[in-house]
């Protein structure tokens, strides 16, 4: 992850890059056309927030859990990319970055990442989060990859990498893509609550000791419920195909 940038380093209020974040204090706005999209810093388990026309379809997508209550240490705004280091106020004393990053992807698909890290200054700690997900949808189809194919299920299966999220009737709303890279040792848990999908996905299930940098990331769309799979399947087939991320 890129080392805290100075203060001058913030985008300026009311700035734009083009087609990339708008800043407003802590409130940040993806500035790419089809897609109301919106991060509110001080709330980093909303992640992005997606507009719908009926608030009752909206989506909240790449949300950050730290499992604990969490403060905002910095923050920053670079283009496409939007960071924010929290720090937790358990007895984990973990610091995490959460850098969101527009994901290029064919509109009206829109995409996004979100790559975290994980350090503590204590010899060890628990650094078990996960990125998190909510949903109006009622369809889930769970994704294995087999090579540079993508196979969905029905059925849950351990080994998926990938889900995606979709409404009853495909032409009322959107569908929602979450992917976890698959040299991750990521875990998806799902539950159904009155027409929504809340979802988690877990990151760095082991010890971390001081010195030591864990990093993964996350990858989430949204995008025409009608024949989902034919947008998903060719997004989510790059994401797992692209390199790693480096840990230390």
């Amino acid at each position: 992850m890129p080392p805290a940038a100075p203060s001058h380093a913030v985008s300026p209020q009311g700035s734009r890059p083009a087609h990339g974040w708008l800043a407003d204090g802590h409130r940040i706005t993806d500035g790419r056309p089809s897609v109301v999209a919106m991060i509110d810093l001080d709330r980093p388990g909303d992640g992005i927030a997606i507009r719908a026309a009926a608030a009752a379809d909206a989506h909240r997508l790449l949300g950050l859990d730290l499992r604990a209550a969490a403060h905002l240490a910095d923050h920053w705004v670079r283009g496409g990319d939007v960071t924010a280091v929290y720090e937790s106020n358990d007895a984990r004393r973990l610091r995490a970055t959460a850098m969101w990053r527009q994901h290029p992807a064919t509109p009206p698909v829109r995409a996004w990442e979100l790559v975290v890290s994980a350090q503590t200054s204590l010899l060890e700690s628990d650094p078990l989060l996960a990125v998190v997900a909510d949903a109006a949808a009622e369809d889930l189809r769970w994704g294995t990859v087999r090579g540079p194919a993508i196979h969905w299920h029905d059925a849950v299966t351990e080994e998926a990498t990938c889900l995606l999220l979709s409404p009853a009737r495909p032409a009322a709303g959107a569908s929602m893509l979450l992917a976890a890279h698959p040299t991750d040792a990521g875990r998806f848990d799902v539950a159904r609550r009155e027409g929504r999908m809340h979802v988690a996905c877990w990151l760095f299930p082991t010890t971390l000791e001081k010195g030591v940098l864990l990093r993964s990331r996350v990858l989430a769309a949204v995008g025409p419920a009608t024949a989902a799979t034919d947008w998903a399947t060719p997004l989510t087939a790059a994401f797992a195909a692209s390199p790693p991320m480096l840990t230390t």
